[in-house]
């Protein structure tokens, strides 16, 4: 099973860069930030992954009443869409894993059905917004 960290260690930053600034525009000033999390990511150790968690995402559409709607089939690359990044555990479980320290964020395995329907780069991109959403760039919060 693919974790988070072979994503990681199998993708250039700078491809999930232009994935990320197609999504999260007004977060561009943060290059460098986002860089360097990316470089420290990848190389540190993933956690023991105990509970067999999964990182999967979830896309979601505005209905022409604005309601978000879950859509299957999508273009990654069209800005309207938003993405819900979220975990489930070994009883399929769905968490959010915002809080998530970033070395378990490692050790997760990736959900495939997630993967055939958007490329590496974007799944690496939802994932990088998701971990420092809350807590910034920095998993001592945890």
């Amino acid at each position: 099973m693919r974790t988070f960290k072979d994503l990681i260690t199998s993708i250039d930053f700078s491809k999930v860069w232009e994935k990320f600034v197609i999504h999260y525009p007004d977060k561009v000033d943060r290059l460098e930030k986002f860089g360097s999390l990316y470089e420290k990511l990848s190389m540190t150790l993933p956690a023991d992954n105990a509970t067999c968690m999964y990182i999967y995402i979830n896309v979601f559409q505005d209905d022409s009443n604005g309601e978000s709607v879950r859509i299957e089939k999508y273009n990654e690359d069209d800005g309207l869409l938003l993405f819900d990044v979220c975990g489930k555990d070994d009883e399929w479980i769905g968490y959010s894993i915002a809080g998530s320290k970033f070395n378990q964020w490692l050790g997760y395995f990736i959900d495939e059905n997630s993967l055939i329907t958007m490329s590496k780069e974007s799944f690496i991109a939802h994932c990088l917004w998701e971990m420092t959403f809350y807590y910034g760039y920095d998993d001592t919060h945890v």
